[in-house]
């Protein structure tokens, strides 16, 4: 049975570049660069080259959006080449969407 969207804030759909860095099993740094493709104020909806397994705690940058922060993966779909990957904000961070976004987002 479909439960609809149980979310607490709402999406906003944005494409733009987002860089991830996390450690391994091992300890050893990594980091992608990719696509954001939604966000809200507790966490966000990315596609990257690279599987990042759930629970995994990764460093998030998105200049655009004034982000930089810490995220928990929470799901991690491969869909053709690519993954999808669903973060949470971790630590109480929240996202406010910057002045200049909402402006270009309103068409002013």
């Amino acid at each position: 049975m479909y439960m609809g969207d149980l979310r607490r804030d709402s999406r906003l759909t944005y494409n733009g570049k987002i860089s991830l860095t996390w450690s391994n099993s091992a300890g050893d740094p990594l980091g992608r660069n990719g696509l954001c493709l939604d966000i809200s104020a507790t966490g966000l909806k990315v596609k990257l080259d690279s599987e990042i397994p759930v629970r995994t705690v990764v460093t998030v940058r998105a200049k655009e959006l004034e982000l930089h922060g810490s995220a928990s993966v929470r799901s991690c779909v491969r869909t053709g080449v690519k993954y999808i990957i669903g973060l949470e904000f971790v630590g109480g961070m929240r996202w406010q969407a910057p002045a200049s976004l909402a402006t270009a987002s309103s068409g002013s």
